[in-house]
């Protein structure tokens, strides 16, 4: 391919790609041009409104997540909104531009993956353009969930880029990749066990191994033990998260108050997890990547024959694709993080966890797009007739805009039907905004106009949030005392 065609085919992908990201903007634009901020939120951005606050909150948990990564994000998105009144507009932006981060990291690991731009456009399509992880992007919150995908990805980029040149400097960044997943969401710290699965030396599952083909004389039984020492490494920099964090958070995580007086590990049930897992692939993880969505679950003789129906195309899907490789990972992301998401939180029910938390469907949802990437090259290799030397065709590039164009159609009306607006909200935020413009130009502390003004209900907030308690002060505060604030500050 000369240097023209090349130009000519990173601008045709840039063009489709950035087609994608416009889906994604369109498919939450009303969330972004109405939003609010809402329960967890509060914590957050609350304990973080100064960096003094977020380095003293650093390890404080959210629920059982130990956070740090979110807490200095919200710093850092307290600092550079101008005033409270701005903060759920900014908070709102977060989940959607994390999106459009993943879908590209994404296209590069798959595309690098399989040798073509035109699989990393229909991965980052599947991925992004659909709302089966709607409370992930549109809940400020939620959207750490998204942060912490996007640095699992840029740890397989790494364990992808190890596995191509060999260089030890790849692996340690993988590493370090997996000790940060975590620190945006709990979830994250499967990023280090899943980067291993992709690196394990296994025949029969790699790049290019086809499945017809003859096993090679060496098999994995002959390997030699440092064969297998790279794909230890992704696994230490998830045990270096947990050397750092567990002895600042273990206590509280292990008894966080939602477990009503048990512990984590009583708490956990591995059969409901199992069993959830089974209902949640039927009722909603492969009927929302199409925009279907159920208000309520199967029964359980429905449940079971999708899901078997489920596991024999999958079992197919195997047999039939050419890369293998994929469909293990894609199938341990699913597998691992519904189990482990649903015996944790097995007493609240599956009602609650599933059709509410449609949060937890983002790792799983990435899951399913990396397992039918793994045989995309026999689907599509004739039909669209990609370029050997690596291009992108214009009927390849016209057949991704219908598939953004169909993603966006089945996705919308989801979208507009889960968007919540609380103009209340905004009017206490400005309040706050003019009174913390009174302490900044009086020299009156924070902590000193909270003694005077007392409770101020936060809309969509928890029954003790107070919205008081985004009001950041004076940055240089004099000797007001609280009777004399109580005088100078409005009410």
């Amino acid at each position: 391919m000369t240097a023209g065609a090349g130009r000519g085919t990173a601008a045709r992908v840039f063009a489709v790609g950035l087609a994608a990201n416009l889906a994604v903007v369109a498919l939450y634009a009303l969330h972004v041009h109405e939003p609010n901020i809402r329960y967890d939120d509060f914590n957050f951005l609350t304990l973080s409104r100064t960096w003094g606050h977020a380095a003293a909150n650093l390890w404080q948990p959210m629920n059982d997540h130990a956070m740090p990564m979110s807490r200095l994000a919200a710093a850092l998105l307290m600092q550079v909104v101008g005033g409270q009144s701005a903060i759920p507009a900014a908070a709102q932006v977060q989940g959607p531009l994390a999106v459009i981060l993943g879908m590209w990291l994404l296209y590069v690991f798959v595309r690098r993956e399989l040798g073509l731009p035109i699989y990393g456009l229909i991965s980052m399509t599947a991925w992004g353009v659909t709302t089966a992880y709607i409370q992930a992007v549109t809940w400020y919150s939620g959207s750490f969930f998204i942060l912490s995908l996007d640095t699992f990805l840029l740890a397989l980029l790494a364990a992808q880029a190890w596995r191509k040149s060999g260089s030890a400097r790849y692996l340690l960044l993988c590493a370090a990749c997996c000790a940060v997943a975590p620190g945006w969401f709990g979830g994250g710290i499967l990023a280090g066990p899943w980067c291993s699965i992709y690196l394990l030396p296994v025949i029969g599952v790699g790049p290019g191994t086809r499945a017809n083909e003859p096993a090679p004389a060496r098999g994995p039984e002959h390997r030699r033990w440092r064969d297998w020492l790279p794909s230890v490494a992704p696994v230490l920099g998830s045990v270096l998260f947990l050397a750092v964090s567990l002895p600042r958070t273990a206590e509280r995580i292990v008894h966080a108050s939602h477990y009503e007086g048990k512990t984590v590990f009583q708490a956990f049930d591995l059969w409901a997890g199992v069993a959830d897992t089974v209902r949640t692939l039927a009722d909603n993880q492969v009927l929302g990547a199409f925009g279907i969505y159920r208000a309520s679950a199967f029964s359980w003789p429905v449940a079971l024959a999708i899901t078997g129906i489920l596991v024999v195309a999958g079992a197919a899907w195997w047999r039939f694709a050419p890369y293998r490789r994929l469909i293990l990972l894609g199938l341990a992301i699913v597998l691992a993080s519904d189990v482990l998401t649903y015996g944790a939180r097995a007493e609240w029910g599956y009602a609650r966890t599933v059709h509410t938390w449609s949060r937890y469907h983002l790792f799983p949802h990435l899951g399913l797009v990396l397992f039918l990437a793994g045989g995309l090259p026999r689907v599509l290799e004739r039909r669209l007739r990609p370029l050997p030397a690596g291009g992108l065709t214009r009927n390849q590039a016209a057949a991704v805009l219908v598939l953004i164009a169909v993603a966006l159609s089945c996705h919308m009306r989801r979208s507009i039907r889960s968007h919540i607006f609380f103009p209340a909200q905004i009017a206490v935020l400005e309040r706050v905004e003019r009174v913390d413009k009174y302490c900044r130009r009086l020299g009156i502390s924070g902590d000193t106009a909270r003694q005077v003004l007392g409770f101020l209900p936060f809309p969509l907030g928890y029954a003790n949030d107070n919205a008081w308690d985004f009001l950041r002060g004076s940055p240089e505060p004099g000797t007001v005392t609280v009777e004399q604030a109580r005088q100078l500050l409005p009410r």
